[in-house]
């Protein structure tokens, strides 16, 4: 799995080291309107429409599961770190919602109820735990899944250059913690809640981190940020209007007003 994983992450990094443009061969497409989308590592699709309709496919564009939670509200954000269980955020409701792979509720926590002000955003930590990064104390947080506090940042305005602080995505890569803030950048932690540094990328709700890279989306390019050289590139990609990306295996994903699109790397 190892070995794995190192090739993906090598090859992806040899796209944007190439001088030429890839040469994307198109797989499938998902006609379905959606606000959010999410992939897990297995190949899942995750797809949340505007009616707040959470649906599952595989990694071959079959729909497997499908689950209307509208009752609750609006889905602000899904985490399918681990395939085995996933999670939906509720920051309206300031609570996360717990499913497991064929989407079958499992448990729900109101972060209230266990001293989370207002959460404006929440991810799983790579232990089963949870991220939240609370906007009434400006405090990254990590909870045991019981809502028991573990790890805390202390106020965020120690380190930020900007008073007006809401995070949008919180991703864990199981090394380090990285937190999205559109007018701050992102926010890099160690796994007890330290603060490190901030990486300079602003204005980006979405971001992805595949080994030592950092993925987020321009207008109709792929910028991919090198974390220990400080370094980007820039990469077209195969469509434009989208509204949404994700990366996983050899595989990118695209979402636009009409649905998704599921491209590969061909090589010449």
């Amino acid at each position: 799995m190892k070995k794995r994983t190192s090739y993906i992450i090598g090859l992806f990094a040899w796209l944007f080291c190439s001088s030429f443009e890839p040469n994307w061969q198109y797989l499938f497409s998902i006609e379905r309107e959606a606000k959010i989308l999410e992939t897990d590592r297995m190949g899942n699709i995750f797809l949340v429409s505007k009616t707040n309709q959470l649906y599952k496919y595989n990694a071959q564009g079959v729909l497997q599961s499908t689950l209307n939670y509208a009752y609750l509200g609006n889905i602000s954000q899904i985490d399918a770190s681990n395939p085995l269980e996933i999670y939906l955020f509720y920051k309206e409701l300031n609570a996360l919602v717990f499913l497991d792979n064929n989407l079958a509720f499992r448990g729900r926590l109101n972060l209230s109820d266990v001293g989370i002000i207002q959460a404006s955003t929440a991810a799983r930590s790579y232990s089963n735990g949870i991220w939240v990064f609370d906007q009434g104390d400006l405090q990254l947080k990590k909870l045991e899944k019981d809502g028991t506090l573990a790890q805390a940042s202390g106020n965020a305005l120690q380190f930020a250059q900007h008073k007006n602080l809401s995070a949008s995505r919180i991703l864990d890569n199981g090394d380090k913690i990285y937190v999205n803030d559109s007018s701050e950048g992102v926010m890099v932690f160690d796994l007890f809640a330290n603060y490190l540094k901030t990486i300079p990328i602003k204005g980006k709700e979405e971001i992805k981190i595949m080994g030592e890279n950092l993925f987020f989306m321009d207008k109709r390019h792929l910028i991919s940020y090198q974390l220990k050289r400080y370094q980007r590139d820039t990469l077209l990609l195969p469509q434009s209007d989208n509204l949404g990306f994700s990366l996983e295996k050899e595989r990118l994903y695209l979402l636009n007003e009409k649905g998704l699109s599921i491209y590969q790397y061909k090589a010449n």
